[in-house]
């Protein structure tokens, strides 16, 4: 699949967090049937609390600059998307650095993309896509850390004694104890 469209017609990061605030006024202005507001409205919290205190250590730095950045980032993700406003803001800083350009498409719109980037059959988000200048993928991270996948798969293992709500309070947990550090270690792995 040529990824090169679906860059092209990307949102830039700061276009992202617009369209998420844009979603978001829409659906409390419609009346919000699915409960989704909240979503919307948490993760702008979050990513906006991320984009102001997470900064790249001078090793960290150091490590990232050692990668070749001949390549675009693309990312499939939605603003309601709990992951997605812990990964995000975190990835954005290092393309930052590296000056690797993002550009981000929502899960939703573009449903043959999603299609091609399944976790176990799921349309889970985000999804990270390395992508080379022919509009190929090298590389993939997403839809969570290792932890994270580690924490929904006991969640699957045993939904009645591990909750969907201990689940999520367990991740957020871990987000927040993690400080991005887990997220870009991760992340600079699937880089090599």
């Amino acid at each position: 699949m040529n990824l090169l469209p679906y860059l092209e017609n990307g949102f830039s990061y700061p276009d992202y967090l617009k369209k998420i605030e844009e979603q978001l006024h829409d659906i409390e202005n419609s009346g919000d049937e699915k409960g989704y507001a909240k979503y919307y409205s948490i993760n702008l919290k979050r990513i906006e609390r991320l984009d102001k205190t997470f900064d790249l250590t001078d090793e960290q730095k150091e490590r990232l600059n050692k990668f070749n950045s001949d390549f675009k980032l693309l990312v499939i993700s939605e603003g309601w998307c709990g992951d997605a406003a812990q990964v995000m803001p975190v990835v954005n800083v290092m393309m930052n650095e590296i000056g690797v350009e993002q550009k981000i498409v929502l899960r939703d719109e573009n449903p043959e993309l999603m299609n091609e980037f399944l976790t176990d059959g799921a349309k889970s988000i985000p999804i990270l896509i390395g992508v080379n200048n022919e509009g190929n993928e090298i590389f993939r991270f997403g839809p969570r850390p290792q932890h994270g996948m580690e924490l929904l798969k006991k969640h699957k293992e045993n939904p009645q004694e591990y909750t969907d709500e201990q689940f999520h309070q367990d991740l957020q947990v871990w987000y927040n104890r993690d400080k991005g550090v887990g997220i870009f270690e991760e992340f600079l792995s699937k880089m090599n």
